[in-house]
């Protein structure tokens, strides 16, 4: 038996401006969550949110077509109105480990803009690249512990909406996903280092807690940017 009494709310996505409707976790969401969040291992972490976002905006959202901030803050949004907006953890000092607890607002975590960001840059005099935000399984590929130059390189390649040159326009419907690599293989340093802005300077997450250890009196500095960090 299933019960239509859960509560919907309203959002828009900080990227993609997308107004979308989502309701709280029930159960069996919560249990994934947990489950995943206690396997310690991003590839579990990445489906359970996969599954449980999609399933709260009845598919309208999903990890697969939405900027990674989107899922992001989306996820915030819900799990707020889920469990509460004060999140529960353990800090951990950075010279002793020594445990201290942490209350967090989840509503005072906000998305970060830089100034000037930009997806649009030009390479030569008439060679511009446009780029899209990743999704999250690119953050996946990024978090393994063996992530190479090869897996920075395919999501680069990836994150390219479009080359434009004098003579023609290659995007996603004319062009391989090789033939983008192949693009990114034979950048020089400087043009990638202009790509690697985009990254660098798009919108994001980020919380930074300052805190002195009880236990060893060592002034830490914890930087939340990873939804990992918020399963809890």
């Amino acid at each position: 038996m299933k019960l239509n009494h859960l509560p919907m709310f309203d959002v828009t996505l900080p990227v993609s401006k997308e107004k979308v409707k989502f309701r709280p976790f029930v159960m069996k969401e919560e249990k994934l969550l947990l489950m995943a969040a206690e396997s310690q291992d991003a590839g579990d972490v990445f489906n359970a949110l996969e599954q449980s976002i999609t399933a709260c905006t009845d598919g309208k959202v999903s990890c697969e077509t939405h900027p990674m901030v989107d899922i992001q803050y989306l996820f915030l949004q819900v799990r707020g109105k889920s469990v509460g907006e004060e999140l529960e953890f353990n800090l951990l000092c950075g010279k002793c480990n020594h445990k201290v607890p942490k209350t967090l607002d989840i509503s005072s975590i906000g998305v970060e803009h830089t100034p000037n960001h930009t997806n649009k840059f030009f390479l030569s005099n008439d060679v511009s690249v446009t780029m899209m935000y990743p999704k999250i399984r690119h953050l996946g590929i990024l978090s393994q512990e063996n992530a190479t130059l090869d897996d920075i390189y395919d999501v680069v390649a990836e994150c390219i909406e479009s080359i434009n040159t004098s003579e023609e326009v290659y995007d996603r419907s004319n062009s391989s996903d090789m033939e983008f690599r192949t693009f990114v293989d034979n950048l020089t340093s400087q043009q990638f280092v202009q790509l690697k802005e985009f990254f660098d300077t798009m919108p994001a997450i980020r919380y930074q807690i300052l805190f002195d250890c009880p236990a060893c009196e060592t002034k830490n500095r914890i930087n939340l940017d990873d939804i990992v960090n918020f399963f809890g």
